[in-house]
């Protein structure tokens, strides 16, 4: 019961229910459903007997949590309950993935429920935009998926755990249908016009093909020269058509004013290096440091130092990169099991995706960064050391 429960917080995280039934909205649901999965979690179920905090990557979460709290309570104790509020959803989801993917199967069911959550994304966005295409519009979603470049974010982030499920099970009709989807997916990403969706998209679907084992080498290079074709013919060919780019491939606001904004990020982390100017500040407050008010930083990590400081800053980039120092450990290992290294890889593969379209961008609430990490610390501390312990 509290996996289940766990698997229906994690769908309702990536539906987004709230959109299509606005009344749900007073009840929050997604919190809510967090909350009972996490007692239900507490009185039963199967566990992982690694203690949470002997994971630093753990530790540096829980750092940056608290900092963004105490960085937003500098400014108004409401804020600080705001953003205890959404950091409580995500930490009892991460918490929870962390202490109940124990096997193999569970793994995969935690990465179904994601992708199940998404996949209606793309439907909209197929019927919606792509169906009545023409050109210089751009495919999008709804809800936190509404812009171009973030619903590219998502489908890039989930496209290697659609192709996990497909290497993982033994049913030849499973391996076909989400081998099928990812398609779907990356067809859906062509249409974005996101220039970081396509270098995301050839990113992930080159390494996932690389380590999607159940398919022919040839037909995996084949996939592979037809993605490129793809991204580099009508992927191109929609960027190109974008009303906002005068100049080519660059010329948009957000590109010629980024350096100015990264100047000012700066300028604001040099103004306050304890707890940054406050969760959520950075474009409101960007014209008093020379840059460009209502605009974003355009850049994911120097906009959690600015608003967070220096603290919240090194936390947050020490877990989003320290399961790359742990792969290259894991690749070390010849004793490890295969099948966890594989899964590790391509869950590691989705977080590239991800940072390749968030580096140049702002999406650190975004809730599929942290179930990745998640996932990643599960993996090497529920069955890749279990594993190793064992022989």
């Amino acid at each position: 019961m509290a996996f289940f429960l766990l698997c229906l917080t994690l769908f309702t995280m990536f539906f987004l229910p709230t959109y299509f039934f606005p009344w749900l909205e007073p009840y929050q649901p997604l919190r809510n459903f967090a909350i009972l999965a996490l007692v239900t979690f507490t009185f039963s179920g199967k566990k992982s007997q690694t203690p949470f905090f002997s994971n630093k990557i753990n530790v540096l979460f829980m750092v940056f949590v608290f900092t963004q709290i105490l960085s937003a309570a500098q400014l108004w104790l409401t804020g600080a309950f705001e953003i205890f509020n959404f950091w409580l959803k995500i930490g009892i989801c991460y918490y929870l993935v962390v202490k109940s993917a124990i096997s193999v199967n569970k793994i995969i069911a935690i990465c179904f429920s994601i992708v199940s959550g998404i996949l209606y994304v793309s439907y909209f966005s197929i019927s919606t935009f792509i169906i009545n295409y023409s050109p210089g519009m751009r495919a999008g979603g709804f809800g936190w998926y509404e812009g171009a470049n973030d619903i590219a974010i998502i489908f890039v982030s989930v496209i290697p755990l659609m192709l996990l499920v497909a290497n993982a099970t033994r049913s030849i009709v499973v391996r076909v249908l989400f081998t099928f989807l990812t398609g779907v997916l990356s067809f859906n990403i062509l249409f974005t016009g996101s220039r970081n969706g396509l270098l995301g998209l050839l990113t992930v679907g080159a390494l996932s093909l690389i380590f999607f084992k159940k398919v022919p080498s040839f037909v995996r290079f084949f996939l592979i020269g037809v993605l490129f074709i793809s991204v580099f013919t009508v992927g191109y060919t929609n960027v190109m058509q974008r009303s906002d780019l005068s100049t080519g491939i660059t010329g948009d606001a957000s590109s010629e004013n980024r350096f100015d904004q990264w100047r000012a990020s700066l300028r604001m982390l040099k103004s306050k290096p304890l707890l940054g100017i406050g969760p959520g500040e950075l474009p409101s407050r960007a014209l008093e440091y020379g840059g460009v008010k209502g605009m974003a930083a355009h850049n994911s990590l120097l906009q959690v130092f600015a608003e967070t400081g220096l603290l919240g800053g090194i936390a947050y980039s020490l877990f989003c990169f320290l399961p790359l120092v742990e792969l290259r450990r894991l690749k070390k290992t010849s004793e490890m099991s295969d099948v966890g290294i594989n899964m590790y890889k391509f869950i590691f593969s989705s977080l590239i995706g991800f940072w390749v379209c968030a580096f140049f961008s702002n999406r650190y609430q975004y809730y599929i960064l942290y179930i990745l990490v998640a996932l990643l610390v599960a993996i090497k501390d529920n069955l890749i050391n279990r594993e190793a312990n064992l022989n």
